[in-house]
């Protein structure tokens, strides 16, 4: 009776790293078009602590995110995850209960300090064996995925009906039933897989962070979610000032233009995929997205921002499935977990120097 316990759960722990994933990231997702919004909630506001309020999760995420993978490897899978889901709750009721910027951004930074990333992959790394595991990953990008849109969408309506502090209250209540989700399938394995998705060489490290066949897609990483932090900052501001239109029609622009670019990207990725032409795609992806990101500010008729706009979720929703793919191919053979670990930290520190960017361009630039 035991045996078969055990059999199910480790059936069931795939499933439950993607649910941990999706809850944790809809509580983020959410909070990303509303934020810029709330001028008047805090006490001691203004746009440049509004990007580090966004930005504080990244910091923390991109500095803890190597330190939690070496922990994990000498304390266990489990305990590091029960920590980091603590964190995440305690960070999202500090959250909740805020009434100036400098409290936000303390919930904000203790919600990124839970960083497990990394660890829940490595532990379904542990859990899976090497043909179940391209399977594995690929439920946790969905969740992902589909976390990001509902985030998008559900955020600015809870927001309309509820308040802003509303979503906090749900990511905390999210992070509990994931610490109970742990507690009920996941055991703690028995062996570790190293070097596969998280073990940490230090020596190797810089080696790995300056290999010509990866700084790119590290610097490519860094940059993609520096300019979604910095875009969010500003686009809910262009679409209810410049462009017009209510809070109440932000879900629905937002989920026309994600849902129709993640439409417009899937056949593109299944097409280069299956040729192997991984490489050109990233080139005209890079290059379409860096236009974009240029020409956004020009433009001035309506139809022709919508459409930069949707182009951009385009873009971003293909290079967010292609560069970590990309990444795991290039990696040096044994190295793959380093090679992650460098590229989830460089995607984190983008996040945390958008907020700053987008905050102090907002501030000094827009207002």
């Amino acid at each position: 009776m035991i045996t078969s316990r055990k059999s199910m759960n480790k059936k069931l722990v795939p499933l439950v790293i993607s649910f941990i994933f999706g809850f944790r990231m809809l509580g983020l997702f959410m909070i990303i078009p509303v934020l810029a919004l709330q001028d008047d909630s805090y006490s001691n506001f203004n746009p440049f602590s509004l990007g580090i309020a966004l930005g504080a999760y990244g910091f923390t995420q991109g500095i803890l995110q190597i330190p939690f993978g070496i922990m994990s490897d000498k304390f266990g899978r489990k305990r590091l995850i029960y920590l980091g889901l603590v964190l995440f709750t305690i960070g999202s009721i500090v959250a909740a209960t805020a009434v100036s910027m400098e409290q936000l951004i303390l919930g904000r930074a203790i919600q990124g300090s839970g960083a497990i990333s990394g660890t829940l992959l490595a532990l379904l790394a542990d859990t899976t064996g090497e043909r179940n595991r391209s399977s594995a990953m690929a439920l946790v990008g969905m969740f992902i995925g589909i976390a990001f849109l509902l985030g998008m969408t559900l955020g600015p309506l809870i927001t309309e009906f509820y308040g802003m502090k509303r979503i906090f209250e749900l990511t905390a209540s999210l992070g509990i039933i994931s610490i109970l989700l742990v507690g009920a399938v996941i055991d703690e394995p028995k062996s570790i897989t190293k070097n596969l998705e998280l073990d940490i060489e230090l020596t190797s490290i810089k080696s790995l962070v300056f290999d010509t066949k990866l700084s790119h897609l590290y610097l490519s990483i860094f940059m993609l979610h520096l300019s979604l932090m910095s875009f969010f900052l500003i686009l809910p501001v262009m679409l209810t000032e410049d462009l017009e239109h209510s809070q109440q029609m932000l879900p629905i622009i937002y989920l026309l233009l994600l849902g129709g670019g993640f439409l417009f990207m899937l056949p593109a990725m299944i097409f280069y995929e299956k040729r192997s032409m991984q490489r050109p795609l990233f080139l005209a992806s890079t290059f379409s997205f860096a236009a974009i990101m240029f020409l956004i500010p020009y433009l001035s008729s309506y139809s022709l921002i919508i459409t930069a706009i949707f182009i951009y979720f385009s873009v971003f929703n293909l290079l967010e499935a292609l560069l970590p793919s990309l990444a795991s191919k290039l990696s040096p053979a044994g190295k793959r977990g380093s090679v992650l670990s460098i590229f989830s930290t460089s995607q984190f520190l983008g996040t945390f120097c958008g907020g700053l960017f987008g905050g102090y361009f907002l501030q000094n630039f827009w207002y």
